[in-house]
């Protein structure tokens, strides 16, 4: 009798371990946490994209750090933010091979932040203007300094956001700050005033009441359809650009799937896609992913002469007593 309940009790033994045998395993849930500023909607499209193809990784987002609570793992926000990040040590530096392609200005040569997508200044050009004078006459910067036809000119105040603030300091750090402020002056006399909000140029160009905006792509693109009475145009020197870009922070313990992350973030083509469907107005430092070549660093200008806040602050005074209210303009 027990010989008999031994070997039922081994049956039953065997039966368990093989049940055990052919249960999948279950995978560790990994988990990230974005530290975004950009929009949320934005935000939250990418990682719902991201989250389709990598299961086994979970990446949240906040858009606020609170004293009291953990640092994040990544932080994904305009090139300054990172920088003055990556200047007081918060960031830890990451061997990115997608982020090895971009050029040494899209990227820090230490690998502590990486560009993934820029923010062009653009004109915006009332269609009925552009007929009258010619579409071939409005593809340059100096074709407004030097118009013949009293162009109207909208523009934000340049002393008034970040994002105009980053449009003085990128010009002057192209063609100098000697250039940038007789370029201002000299096209000073077209601006009847000067815009408190980024919406005001657009309004303009659309409506007539100017006839071109220098303005970002991203305040503007997702106004453009088929029956917007203005068109963008790209200046054809190159133009003062908002660089966006990705990091990882100096607590992060799962480097390898941040580096994932980032990687994907400036190569895949989900990313467009996401930014498309959702219109941010947003290029991408490799439009054509990891096959195609790289943005052109020539034409993209960016801040690198005024990146201390002294500096910055001299440049708006001079421009403020030498252009706008100057009273010989």
């Amino acid at each position: 009798m027990l010989r008999k309940i031994f070997a039922v009790s081994l049956v039953l033994l065997s039966l368990v371990i093989a049940a055990c045998g052919d249960a999948p395993e279950k995978k560790e849930q990994k988990n990230l946490v974005l530290y975004s500023q950009l929009e949320q909607e934005f935000t939250e499209a990418l990682l719902n994209s991201y989250a389709e193809k990598n299961t086994g990784l979970k990446v949240t987002a906040i858009y606020e750090i609170k004293a009291d609570s953990a640092k994040p793992d990544l932080i994904l926000a305009e090139r300054n933010v990172l920088l003055d990040l990556q200047g007081s040590g918060s960031l830890q530096a990451i061997v990115s091979d997608v982020g090895d392609m971009l050029p040494v200005k899209f990227k820090d040569d230490r690998g502590f932040w990486y560009g993934v997508f820029y923010d062009p200044t653009v004109f915006l050009i009332n269609q009925q203007y552009a007929r009258t004078v010619g579409q071939e006459q409005l593809l340059s910067w100096f074709d407004l300094e030097h118009s013949e036809t009293g162009i109207r000119i909208s523009m934000e105040n340049l002393s008034s956001s970040d994002s105009s603030i980053n449009f003085l300091t990128s010009l002057a750090s192209s063609i100098g700050e000697d250039k940038t402020l007789s370029y201002l002056w000299n096209i000073n006399r077209y601006i009847e005033q000067y815009a408190k909000f980024p919406f005001t140029p657009i309004r303009m160009a659309a409506t007539g009441d100017a006839d071109i905006a220098i303005t970002k792509q991203s305040f503007v693109s997702k106004y453009l359809e088929n029956n917007f009475p203005a068109y963008v145009i790209y200046p054809k020197e190159g133009t003062p650009v908002n660089l966006y870009g990705s990091a990882v922070y100096k607590e992060c313990k799962n480097v390898q799937d941040a580096t994932k992350f980032i990687n994907w973030l400036i190569a895949d083509e989900a990313v467009k896609f996401v930014s498309q469907t959702i219109d941010t107005g947003y290029m991408f430092l490799l439009p054509q992913g990891i096959k195609g070549s790289a943005a052109n660093p020539e034409i993209l200008w960016l801040n690198t002469n005024y990146l201390k806040k002294e500096k910055q602050e001299a440049l708006i005074s001079n421009w403020l007593e030498k252009v706008r209210f100057n009273k010989n303009t």
